[in-house]
C-alpha cells in the first residue's frame, strides 16, 4: 500500500515522500488516519529539531483498514486514537504501579508514515477505542490526555483558586478540566484577546489581558492563586511563583528549544512561601479513555477548540497559520485530501 506521508525539515521545510507501508505485523494495526492536529512539538520540529526530514504528527484519529495477529481489542473499521508513547506492563516500574515512569512500551515513533499522511502502520499498545465521537473531537484527545496530566499534578482541590496562563489548545481544555473539579475561581490569562475570547466561552471566572495587567500582579485581587497551570513559555514562571498564594502548586508544561529553557528562580519565595513547582510532562500518554469521555459529553468542548482544518496538501500553510496567527488558530487540524474534499473543513 502507497501513501502520501508529510516529512518535515527545519526552517519549516515541507516535502511528500510516496511511502509502501508494509501489511501490519504480530501486534501491529494499520490505520487510515481522518485527522492529525498540529502540536507545539511539530512546531519546534519544524523551527529548531529536525536536522533533516522526518516524518510527523501525533495527534491522530483514524479508521482501522487491517489487524495484524494478536490484536484482540479493535477490529477493522473501528474509530481509533493513538498514544503518543505507551507503558511496557512489565518493568519495575509498571509493576510498582508506576506506569507513568515508564515510557518502554512499543509506539510509532520512527516509522515511515506518521499522522500526517494518508495512512500508517502503530503498535497496538498505543491504540485506542474511540467509538461514538466525532472524528474533530476524538482528534484532540491526545493532547487532552496531556491537559488531564496537568490537572492531576496539580492535585485541584473543591475549593481551589486556579490560574491558568496560555490559552491556547492545552490551555483552554485544562480550563474546563479545572472548571469542573473546583467551585473555587476559574481564571486564564494570556497576551492575545482572541484566545482570551475563546477562554471565556470556555467558562471562566475572568479573564486577564497581560497586555494590560503584570502577570506577577493578576493574584492580588484573589489573594493569591492556589493552583497555577502554565501552558505558556518557561519565562513566565518567575511571575506566576508571585502570583501563586502561600502553599500553591505550580504546574507547568511545554519548552522552549530556541534558548528560553533556562530561567532564573526565587527559591526563597518557593521556600517561604510553602510552594511547590512541578513539572507535567505526559509521556508516557496516559487518560485517553478519560479524555474521550470529557470530549464526547462535551465537557470539553471541542468545537470551541478545533479552529482551522487543511487539507494535508496544504501543510505548509497549516504550519504557517499556527505560527503567524496566534490570536485566532488554537487547534489546527489537517486531514487527508480526499476526506477534506468529501467532507469540507467543518
Amino acid at each position: 500500500m502507497h501513501v502520501a506521508s508529510a516529512y518535515v525539515q527545519k526552517p519549516f521545510q515541507v516535502s511528500f515522500q510516496d511511502v509502501e507501508l508494509r501489511p501490519p505485523s504480530l501486534g501491529e494495526v494499520l490505520i487510515d488516519v481522518l485527522g492529525c492536529g498540529i502540536c507545539g512539538y511539530d512546531m519546534e520540529m519544524a523551527e529548531y529539531l529536525a536536522d533533516k526530514p522526518q516524518a510527523f504528527g501525533h495527534e491522530i484519529v483514524g479508521i482501522v483498514r487491517e489487524v495484524g495477529e494478536g490484536v484482540t481489542h479493535v477490529a477493522p473499521g473501528d474509530q481509533v486514537v493513538l498514544e503518543s508513547g505507551s507503558f511496557c506492563c512489565d518493568c519495575a516500574d509498571c509493576r510498582n504501579g508506576r506506569v507513568d515512569l515508564c515510557a518502554k512500551g512499543r509506539n510509532f515513533w520512527g516509522e515511515s508514515a506518521l499522522g500526517f499522511s494518508e495512512a500508517m502502520i502503530a503498535p497496538a499498545r498505543a491504540v485506542v477505542p474511540a467509538p461514538d465521537i466525532d472524528p474533530m473531537a476524538a482528534v484532540l484527545a491526545e493532547p487532552c490526555g496531556v491537559a488531564i496530566d496537568m490537572v492531576v499534578t496539580a492535585e485541584i482541590g473543591l475549593t481551589d483558586r486556579v490560574l491558568v496562563v496560555g490559552t491556547g489548545a492545552i490551555g483552554l481544555m485544562a480550563l474546563a478540566i479545572a472548571r469542573h473539579k473546583t467551585t473555587g475561581p476559574v481564571v486564564a490569562a494570556n497576551r492575545t484577546p482572541g484566545r482570551l475570547e475563546a477562554a471565556k466561552r470556555v467558562g471562566v471566572d475572568a479573564v486577564v489581558a497581560l497586555r494590560e495587567t503584570p502577570l506577577k500582579k493578576c493574584g492580588e485581587p484573589y489573594g493569591g492563586f492556589d493552583k497555577i497551570l502554565i501552558t505558556a513559555p518557561p519565562q513566565v514562571i518567575p511571575d506566576c511563583i508571585t502570583a501563586a498564594a502561600y502553599g500553591a502548586y505550580i504546574v507547568y508544561i511545554g519548552s522552549d528549544f530556541g534558548g528560553g529553557g533556562v530561567v532564573p528562580i526565587d527559591t526563597h519565595a518557593l521556600h517561604f512561601g510553602k510552594k511547590q513547582l512541578r513539572s507535567s510532562f505526559a509521556s508516557p500518554a496516559l487518560y485517553l479513555p478519560q479524555a474521550l469521555h470529557m470530549l464526547r459529553t462535551s465537557a470539553v468542548p471541542a468545537k470551541e477548540i478545533v479552529s482551522h482544518v487543511f487539507p494535508l496538501s496544504k501543510i505548509s500553510e497549516a504550519l504557517r497559520t499556527v505560527r503567524e496567527e496566534r490570536d485566532t488558530a488554537r487547534k489546527v487540524v489537517v486531514v487527508p485530501d480526499a476526506r477534506f474534499e468529501s467532507e469540507g473543513s467543518r
